[in-house]
């Protein structure tokens, strides 16, 4: 696997490592057409009726809800498959396989980044027919903000991986895992601004200040203003900069943490 005290030995692992998660979609072609299929449909039919029933307040910015519920939908998507990949790591543990990789040549380090990139990688490339589909049905093909949005969504998709995989290697437990992902989940999809502005959340203070310390608030609001800015620059959680940073500093962060976990907590891979 080449000498991992190298720069291209390490560059190598890394490579490998990532590729291990990215391999594994083929695994899930049923599951992501089952998802895709009822994505279109959200998008396509329920998000057209819910949008007729919202009402704009007197005196409120007026924006279009239905490019605003779509950006909604699909992080939310994105988020619930990159957390997914915690019952793979889960899974992994209890088969095994992450034994076997701790036993192979490779740093404990690499083995933590590599894994909480390839997962997000994988996840990403998961929901990227629902992100064309999306931009498809708003009809905005502006290449800059596709290609930055893209961005984002990878960052972000690799920090809930990061917080997956940290979740899982600090509980330890199957059963307790499950339970910490379905609450967090849960918490995360409706104390956010994924269905409803921040101006709107403003109105019940606990419930504004949980989506701004939100990740899935920022991603989203960061999405729309890519491609709408005009529309949506006054209802965000946050100013476009801050909340890049947001996500870059989410990212870089909950993988840190699974590179501290992997390097202290884990013990021959399995749950001890």
């Amino acid at each position: 696997m080449g000498n991992p005290d190298s720069l291209l030995g390490a560059m190598r692992q890394l490579y490998l490592v990532i590729l291990w998660d990215i391999r594994k979609i083929a695994r899930y072609r049923f599951f992501l057409l089952m998802r895709f299929s009822w994505f279109i449909i959200q998008v396509s039919i329920f998000a057209v009726l819910i949008s007729s029933l919202v009402a704009v307040r007197r005196g409120f910015t007026e924006f279009n809800y239905y490019q605003f519920y779509l950006f909604g939908v699909y992080t939310s998507i994105l988020f619930s498959i990159a957390l997914f990949r915690g019952y793979e790591i889960a899974e992994e543990f209890e088969e095994g396989i992450i034994e076997y990789q701790l036993s192979l040549p490779i740093k404990r380090k690499i083995l933590a980044i590599g894994r909480s990139i390839g997962g997000g990688i994988a996840s990403f490339i998961y929901t990227l027919p629902m992100f064309a589909f999306v931009v498809f049905m708003l009809g905005v093909y502006n290449v800059v903000a596709i290609l930055i949005s893209m961005f984002g969504a990878l960052l972000f998709s690799i920090g809930v991986v990061g917080l997956a995989a940290s979740i899982v290697l600090f509980a330890k437990s199957g059963d307790v895992t499950d339970i910490l992902f379905g609450i967090i989940d849960a918490l995360l999809l409706r104390l956010s601004t994924i269905f409803y502005p921040a101006v709107v959340l403003s109105v019940f203070q606990p419930y504004y200040y949980a989506a701004i310390v939100n990740p899935l608030s920022h991603i989203t609001d960061l999405i729309r203003v890519f491609f709408f800015f005009e529309d949506f620059r006054y209802i965000t959680i946050s100013d476009p900069l801050s909340m890049a940073m947001y996500i870059l500093g989410f990212s870089i962060g909950l993988s840190s943490l699974t590179i501290l976990l992997i390097e202290k907590k884990v013990e021959g891979g399995g749950w001890k």
